[in-house]
């Protein structure tokens, strides 16, 4: 599901009430997780949509932390010390991956207007652009874009 309703995806994107979903989601989609990698936290519509997520963060640590051991564990099983090392270091890295997807959603929020914005920007700019390459146009960043919308909410910049 999707924090910006199809309804509101199709209003941006100037398409007809009747356009196919199908069309506008994948889009929408891409967005969204872009907009939130980039804030480096996860973007909820409702208050009691983060809570819920904030209240499962531990059982998800838990069961991420388990199947790490049962991981560690059957690599240890193993002969070829090359896989073995391989199999410790990816259990090592998708335990990992789950931390820093439980700190995304302990640094959660509701949508803000000017998150809305940046994401919409985005979706605009999917629909809009379709290729890699632009033939015969004059292409330039525009001032405003997605990013100033998205940086004040911005957290754990890496610096």
């Amino acid at each position: 599901m999707t924090i910006i309703s199809i309804e509101e995806a199709r209003h941006h994107l100037r398409v007809e009430p009747d356009y196919p979903a199908e069309q506008v989601l994948p889009y929408l989609e891409g967005a969204e997780s872009l907009a939130q990698r980039y804030l480096n936290r996860r973007v909820f519509a409702t208050q009691a949509e983060l809570d819920v997520a904030r209240q499962s963060m531990v059982a998800s640590l838990q069961t991420a932390a388990e199947a790490r051991d049962d991981a560690l564990e059957a690599a240890r099983q193993v002969a070829d010390c090359v896989a073995r090392e391989m199999l410790t270091k990816q259990a090592h890295a998708i335990y990992a991956d789950a931390v820093a997807e439980q700190r995304r959603v302990a640094r959660g929020m509701v949508i803000e207007p000017h998150v809305r914005n940046g994401i919409l920007l985005i979706l605009g700019h999917l629909d809009e652009n379709r290729e890699t390459v632009a033939r015969g146009i004059s292409v330039a960043d525009l001032p405003m874009g997605a990013i100033y919308f998205l940086r004040p909410s911005r957290v754990d910049w890496g610096i």
